[in-house]
């Protein structure tokens, strides 16, 4: 069995960021312990009483403007947000945290939540990283990756080389590394580079028209 999720609802952070086994097709049997959001078309918001100094455009509730939940970049599919949380910090410079820009966008849960994967794709690296923690690198069609870092556990049985899909549990968010809370500090990189998780890429109907 296989844990599908489309499209997920994503949320923001409160942190400064400076099982089962795989079967043999290669397609991992992992669960988490309670479903992925469903959600297609719930806002994504801000954490409240939090002084966001990179905060991306928001409307009067405090909700991300023009907030698409799946970006189409270069013929892969990825969420946004792989979990459900509120933003934290912004991608770009920002003041305080670990350095002067940000790579990724920090998803706050307050609690360890669970993490999803952000497409299709193979795990490229389950690894602790200086700074970043506990992490997830997954690899995806196009030239596109996305990182998942500071988590507090990995899904069991998760390792490089296995194939997952879109949705399926990886692990849990945590304060591992130089995070102060928890929360999940998640990237999408293109051909290399980090890219604003919360812009990069087409909404389905603009990849088609084009």
């Amino acid at each position: 069995m296989r844990v599908h999720l489309s499209i997920v609802l994503c949320a923001s952070l409160i942190a400064s960021c400076a099982s089962a086994p795989s079967s043999r097709s290669g397609v991992s049997t992992r669960y988490a312990t309670s479903p992925p959001p469903t959600q297609t078309t719930a806002p994504l918001s801000l954490c409240s009483g939090v002084s966001i100094s990179n905060a991306p455009p928001t409307d009067g509730f405090q909700r991300i403007a023009n907030y698409q939940p799946q970006a189409y970049i270069h013929g892969a599919a990825v969420m946004r947000a792989p979990v459900s949380a509120c933003v934290s910090s912004g991608f770009g410079p920002r003041r305080g945290g670990a350095s002067g820009f940000h790579h990724g966008v920090d998803l706050y849960t307050r609690d360890p939540a669970p993490v999803y994967a952000g497409g299709d794709g193979v795990i490229e690296a389950v690894t602790a990283m200086r700074g970043y923690g506990n992490t997830i690198l997954i690899r995806h069609a196009g030239g596109v990756k996305t990182r998942y870092a500071h988590l507090s556990a990995y899904a069991p049985g998760l390792r490089t080389g296995d194939r997952v899909r879109a949705g399926e549990f990886i692990g849990h968010t945590g304060r591992t590394g130089n995070a102060t809370a928890v929360h999940l500090h998640y990237e999408i990189i293109v051909d290399g580079k980090p890219r604003n998780p919360l812009t990069v890429g087409n909404q389905l109907v603009a990849t088609l028209r084009d």
